[in-house]
């Protein structure tokens, strides 16, 4: 059975490559249909798409329009609650052609009159537009048209509520129904639309078919001249994607196949040529990438007001050198200061004098700086400092340095300002913290004590306890 179905195979297959249906002409021809298919049949649909919209846009614009309009005529009848006169002009309005029905109400949304081209159109109308109750109907969408169809009698409206401006305006403006002496809901029929779009779409189905059926008999002839060169191509490309940049396909003709044959080849020296270029183009981007992964890590540690290290990065910083510290037994000083009284500084100056008198701050500690040492302001008006294989004794040393700097800093750039420093000052040394959270809450003791001692002052941790 195997070798019967096996047979059976093979001589079909022989038949259909003896009538040309396994060449790659046949196979190009029938994609061009099928392409050509594709696109008659993706063109027609999004004709009849963007016809469709445009006609119903339009459709949209005409009704509300019309609502408008007959709203803006009708405001005063509505204001005086003119029933006689309002369902006069009702009836009226679903006579002329176009009309489905027009229903009047006021503010509460009592009906005044109403009128339908079709009985039980309205009660068959889609309830989206407001709640229907006896006598009333209260508005929910305003001044957006909505499509319906009655399933009785086939007919597709526009239905739509707008409201009745008390000084009978039809310039749009935002919605405000407390503005409002009624509301007209009002349907316009577009059946005639639709069937105008029925016809159109009838119409472009049968152009396309007709185009289609020209386009077979020129595609045979097309792909039969097309097929031999790009195989020649297809080898060509082939080779090239193994890696074997110098192959290239001859040259046969001066037609389209021939120039384009010529453009493969210069496409192929091209990728030979910018190879090299590629990789150190691809080098040099991951260097920049590099770096400019490394310029937002350091933007992102940073305070943006003062330029110092943010808490986030200090916490890193210092956990790390607490452990080198301990691993090598060295020593390890926090400095925590904090401006006196900064709170006053800013009711009575402002908040633009205390930012300079931070950044102050911030200028002075920078500058007597060591490459080792980290700077952070640690949140408000405290900074805080790390000095790695530093002792007590140095660092208020240094801490007075800053404080000089500070006075003098303070007075350039915000004369009449009284700021001094209150310092704690914390060595691993001389606290025996047992970690980095320690460390600085040693440094946050010794801060409050000089502050306790009257402020502008620096007191160290060992003199705390």
């Amino acid at each position: 059975m195997a070798d019967l179905l096996l047979f059976t195979g093979s001589k079909w297959r022989h038949v259909l490559k003896s009538h040309g249906l396994l060449s790659l002409q046949f196979k190009a021809s029938l994609l061009v249909v099928l392409l050509c298919l594709l696109v008659s049949v993706t063109g027609v649909t999004l004709s009849l798409h963007l016809a469709r919209n445009a006609l119903l846009e339009n459709e949209c614009h005409r009704a509300r329009q019309w609502a408008v309009s007959l709203a803006a005529s009708e405001h005063k009848e509505v204001a005086k609650h003119n029933r006689e006169a309002l369902q006069s002009a009702a009836e009226s309005l679903v006579q002329m052609h176009g009309v489905a029905y027009a229903v009047f109400t006021d503010r509460e949304g009592t009906i005044l009159a109403s009128a339908e081209a079709s009985e039980g159109l309205l009660s068959a109308t889609d309830h989206s537009a407001g709640q229907e109750e006896a006598g009333r109907f209260v508005p929910k969408v305003l001044d957006q048209p909505r499509f319906d169809r009655h399933p009785a009698t086939g007919i597709s409206y526009i239905d739509i509520v707008v409201p009745v401006w008390a000084n009978g305006s039809t310039i749009d403006a935002p919605v405000q129904t407390d503005r409002a002496v009624g509301f007209l809901r009002f349907g316009t029929d577009i059946t005639a639309a639709r069937a105008k779009l029925r016809r159109m779409a009838s119409q472009l189905v049968h152009t396309a078919f007709g185009i289609l059926l020209l386009i077979v008999p020129c595609s045979l002839l097309a792909t039969r001249r097309v097929v031999a060169p790009l195989r020649q191509l297809a080898g060509t490309a082939h080779a090239l994607a193994n890696g074997s940049l110098d192959a290239r396909t001859p040259i046969t003709s001066d037609d389209e196949i021939g120039e384009l044959a010529r453009s493969f080849n210069y496409m192929a020296d091209q990728v030979a040529r910018t190879q090299g270029a590629l990789l150190e183009l691809n080098a040099e981007l991951e260097r920049r990438v590099a770096q400019r992964t490394r310029d937002l890590e350091e933007q992102a540690a940073r305070d943006p007001l003062t330029g110092l290290y943010n808490r986030r990065h200090f916490s890193e910083v210092i956990t790390r050198e607490f452990a080198a510290a301990e691993r090598y037994g060295s020593d390890l000083t926090c400095l925590m200061f904090d401006v006196d009284h900064f709170k006053h500084v800013n009711d009575r100056y402002g908040h633009r004098t205390g930012d300079r008198v931070l950044i102050a701050l911030a200028e002075s500690i920078s500058a007597e700086l060591r490459s080792s040492d980290v700077a952070a302001r640690f949140g408000g008006d405290e900074f805080i400092l790390l000095l790695p294989q530093t002792a007590a004794t140095q660092a208020s040393v240094l801490a007075e340095r800053i404080t000089s700097r500070f006075a003098v800093q303070v007075a350039e750039v915000a004369p009449g300002v009284d700021a001094t420093l209150s310092i704690g000052v914390a060595s691993l040394r001389t606290t025996r913290a047992r970690s980095s959270e320690a460390l600085i809450h040693e440094a946050d003791v010794a801060l409050y004590a000089a502050k306790n001692a009257g402020r502008n002052k620096t007191m160290e941790a060992a003199s705390v306890a």
